[in-house]
């Protein structure tokens, strides 16, 4: 585990926002069951996910990209295969607002990602679970 881990977890239990990127209803996938963690946490969660197509039935908003968030989250929670936080890093930076934190799922760590994102003054943790966290705190 690499980061502010302690900052992070402070976030997640403050109410946040939480963009989800890599989101899933599928109730199999690790993603939805952290998904409804932050959402019963109090988070203000949306999913993102390029697959998706406006359905009304999601159980949360879900938009496409990063860049059709009508407003600016604090945290981005990231799911993804660690290749393909590259491109993730550039959308990040594209954006008009800077989260407060991006956190990436146990298992997703790319170091370059990190190292673009935290010179931009963005912190990032690596590799971490937050409900497997729920009691750092």
């Amino acid at each position: 585990m690499f980061g502010p881990v302690s900052d992070g977890m402070r976030l997640f239990h403050s109410k946040s926002s939480v963009a989800v990127v890599g989101y899933s209803e599928n109730p199999d996938r690790v993603v939805g069951k952290i998904t409804s963690f932050l959402i019963e946490e109090g988070n203000r969660v949306t999913g993102i996910n390029p697959k998706h197509n406006g359905a009304p039935e999601a159980k949360i908003p879900v938009k496409q990209k990063l860049a059709d968030l009508e407003e600016a989250v604090d945290i981005i929670q990231v799911f993804r295969n660690s290749t393909a936080l590259p491109d993730l890093a550039k959308e990040i930076l594209s954006l008009p607002w800077r989260p407060k934190m991006v956190w990436c799922q146990q298992g997703v760590f790319h170091f370059q990602f990190q190292e673009l994102l935290e010179r931009e003054g963005i912190p990032v943790v690596m590799d971490a679970c937050p409900y497997a966290l729920r009691s750092y705190l």
